[in-house]
């Protein structure tokens, strides 16, 4: 019997649990006995989260979550942006969009400590139990998860881990996982070979390839929160998506990226402006009801003209 292609699918940075985040369209609080009603971000996350499963080239052999299913208790900003800090309903919501990726096989690498880690506890380790998730141990012992993986199929080996370095600037995002590619080199002999080198964390995708390796970034699940602004808004907004490792079975790999078009934009207000005149109109919807204002300005003073 002919052997037939297999494929990873690389999923990573839901940061599940925050407002800016992806999340099923019931998430359960289960301290207040409701569910959160989805923002309009949220509901346009869930509608690419489902494009891209529905865009697969095939079955996923294996279905890697490469680090921060979860976005934890979200402490520096005291859960502000966040619709839940529990824990438990964060893995509740992520297991729920997981397990409608139809895999054969699933594993779980660990993230960041300040999204998937309070004091001992692993949150990776939670929800990879939950889930029945194979187990990954780079040299054994207990529990299922591991801060990196090295997964070999067809002769091939990948290589995950979460972290790498990060660059706001677009010209300069492939220096860091270069420099990364450059020093596994010098792992071989540790480590073993790495065909493909997969990172996550930085939210954006870019691919590299070498004559004999591959490296890629993954996409992530959230748009930026507060901490991402700190320095300007140029460079914070994500990349959306899953990628597709397709592994034919004479070794030969194509990386197929999944990237979602997000059609949702930030809110631009508008204010009109005719000669002298500045006009600037707001509704409040309040059922069938309307109340318009117009602001005039002329010759430097304002009138103010209100009507229903």
């Amino acid at each position: 019997m002919a052997k037939s292609s297999k494929s990873i699918l690389v999923v990573s940075d839901m940061h599940v649990g925050s407002a800016t985040s992806i999340c099923s369209l019931e998430p359960q609080i289960t301290e207040l006995g409701t569910v959160h009603l989805p923002n309009k971000l949220q509901l346009a996350l869930n509608e690419a989260w489902y494009n891209c499963i529905d865009d697969l080239e095939q079955k996923p052999t294996l279905l890697v979550v490469n680090g921060e299913p979860c976005d934890g208790a979200n402490k520096k900003q005291v859960g502000q942006q966040s619709w839940t800090t529990n824990v438990y309903d964060q893995l509740e919501d992520a297991s729920k969009l997981l397990k409608d990726i139809p895999y054969e096989n699933l594993i779980f690498v660990r993230g960041s400590t300040y999204h998937v880690q309070i004091d001992g506890t692993n949150f990776e380790e939670i929800i990879a139990k939950q889930m029945g998730a194979e187990k990954y141990k780079a040299y054994g012992g207990e529990g299922l998860t591991d801060y990196y993986a090295l997964i070999e199929m067809y002769g091939k080996t990948f290589n995950f881990t979460h972290h790498v370095g990060y660059n706001k600037w677009a010209a300069y995002r492939t220096t860091a996982l270069a420099r990364e590619m450059a020093g596994m080199v010098f792992e071989k002999d540790k480590m073993g070979r790495a065909d493909v080198i997969i990172r996550s964390h930085v939210h954006y995708f870019v691919h590299i390839e070498f004559t004999h390796s591959h490296g890629f970034t993954t996409p992530a699940w959230k748009f930026p929160d507060a901490h991402l602004f700190r320095s300007g808004v140029a460079g914070t907004t994500p990349d959306i998506g899953m990628v597709e490792i397709i592994i034919e079975p004479n070794g030969e790999i194509i990386i197929q990226k999944h990237i979602a078009e997000m059609e949702i934009k930030p809110l631009v207000s508008h204010f009109m402006y005719c000669s002298s005149v500045a006009l600037i109109k707001t509704i409040f919807h309040g059922g069938s009801s309307h109340r318009e204002q117009m602001i005039e300005d002329k010759y430097l003073r304002q009138r103010i003209t209100t009507w229903t």
